[in-house]
């Protein structure tokens, strides 16, 4: 009801203009049924303006009014509203954009076309365009975002409330799951040397080879169900552990080695503050090149230069060994990626490389802005347009129409004065033609008025008027 009440009020304020203009004397004899069908157009727009956006009502309306104009000057307070009502229903720019436009063109073609109408009036009706509609739909943007900003955050707080109850379950399953997956970096690795260790024993001779065996057996069954249970507990979006480690990476390599892998290490020393990202890097490819190569040498290089450090580990496979990356490769990606680095794994010419680079000066990727930050940066962005477009588009208008107004048209003020009464029009230095626009004032009786203008802007408005009788200059006068 009050949305009806509020319709009729909006209704009723901007249809009394156009009954004052038309009841006021003096009236014609068809005023009555000109209001009438003024009204009811009028009403037609309002009731559009409070449709849907999505079947055009807003447009529609805004649209009638534009052409009520051409019939009633009137119309025109009118054009504020709507076009505020617009920008407060329509979510699309283009269709609001492209009316606004195609108004302008035609009505800029009927104008200058049919009605021979002088370009400062052209001016004029143009930048009444620009501030009675562009100017109120922009802040009709404006305030729809505003709202939309205002709903969401109610939004948000009430999810935030819901989920208070949530937030130290969620923190213990983060920390379980950051647990496990460093249980499979570290233990992963332990259980592949342990078994690189009793296969070593296995080939040996003796009454112990079969306990090597089973131990060995036992290690790969270990290693296996480490990776399904860290499979259970693993998170996709959380990132992966980063958590100092007290081993340097010639330690890892060294314990590795005593334990029968065959691995060398070359190159320069790492910065601490990518070291344990490298470490980790290390770590992974000499678990992955336990378990798919028992045996094999296993190289170990790394090279600093220009601000960043390349850790590059090799090591020859069998043929038709087929490495599948599991979680400790992925999560070495991941690891990576969040030191702002890339990474490529893969075989060919039998070996498995992995290499990594990792600039010293990078910084882990930016989460996605959350929707609420997007939609704050879009009603900022909405303000300043509605403010800042309007005034520079009136700018360019003026900066275009001051050079045409003002050309051969200006007239000097020390000039002026010393014009003498009685002069010939042929004796005085006038400009080459009159301002564009001039005032509608009635010439004296018997005399010929010319205006000039001293060149104000933006207008370059008529300044001084010239009459002249029988090409004389009678008078002479600042407007």
């Amino acid at each position: 009801m009050r949305r009806y009440l509020a319709d009729v009020a909006l209704w009723g304020a901007l249809a009394a203009p156009i009954v004052a203009g038309q009841a006021l004397p003096p009236r014609d004899d068809g005023w009555a049924l000109r209001v009438g069908l003024e009204v009811l157009a009028l009403a037609l727009a309002v009731w559009l303006a409070r449709q849907p956006a999505r079947f055009g009502g807003p447009l529609a309306g805004l649209v009638i009014v534009i052409a009520g104009c051409l019939v009633d000057g009137n119309f025109s307070f009118s054009i504020p509203v709507l076009s505020y009502l617009v920008g407060r229903r329509e979510t699309r720019a283009w269709p609001a954009a492209a009316v606004f436009g195609g108004i302008g063109l035609f009505g800029s073609a009927l104008s200058v076309g049919l009605f021979d109408t002088g370009i400062a009036t052209w001016f004029f009706l143009v930048t009444t365009l620009l501030f009675a509609g562009v100017f109120p739909w922009l802040v009709g943007r404006y305030r729809r975002q505003h709202h939309e900003l205002v709903t969401m955050g109610w939004q948000r707080a009430e999810h935030l409330e819901r989920e208070r109850g949530m937030v130290t379950a969620q923190v213990r399953l983060r920390e379980r799951a950051r647990i496990a997956r460093d249980m499979h970096d570290s233990l992963g690795h332990d259980l592949s040397l342990l078994a690189l260790r009793a296969g070593a024993l296995e080939l040996a001779a003796g009454p112990e080879s079969a306990a090597a065996a089973e131990i060995r057996a036992g290690a790969v069954a270990a290693t296996a169900r480490l990776r399904e249970i860290v499979g259970v507990l693993r998170e996709d979006d959380s990132p992966a552990p980063l958590a100092p480690r007290d081993e340097s990476i010639a330690a890892l390599v060294e314990r590795a080695r005593r334990s029968g892998l065959s691995v060398t290490l070359t190159g320069d020393p790492v910065p601490e503050h990518v070291e344990r990202t490298a470490y980790g890097i290390v770590q992974e490819a000499l678990t992955n090149a336990a378990r798919h190569a028992p045996g094999a040498p296993v190289s170990v290089e790394i090279a600093g230069a220009d601000g960043s450090t390349t850790v590059t580990v090799t090591n020859p496979v069998p043929p038709g060994t087929v490495v599948v990356e599991g979680f400790g490769l992925a999560g070495l990606r991941e690891r990576v990626r969040m030191a702002g680095g890339t990474v490529h794994i893969g075989s060919g010419d039998g070996a498995h490389r992995v290499q990594s680079h990792l600039p010293h000066d990078a910084r882990p990727p930016r989460p996605p802005a959350p929707p609420l930050r997007t939609a704050r940066r879009r009603v900022r962005r909405s303000l300043v347009t509605a403010l800042a477009a309007p005034a520079a588009i009136a700018a360019v208008m003026s900066l275009t129409y001051y050079p045409v107004a003002a050309f051969d048209s200006v007239l000097a003020e020390d000039a002026f004065d010393r014009m003498p009464i009685g002069a010939t029009r042929d004796d005085l230095a006038l400009p080459g033609r009159q301002v564009l626009n001039p005032p509608n004032l009635a010439d004296p009786s018997g005399l010929t008025c010319e205006y000039y203008s001293d060149g104000n802007f933006p207008l370059a408005n008529a300044t001084f008027r010239l009459c002249f009788r029988d090409g004389k200059l009678e008078r002479k006068e600042r407007l």
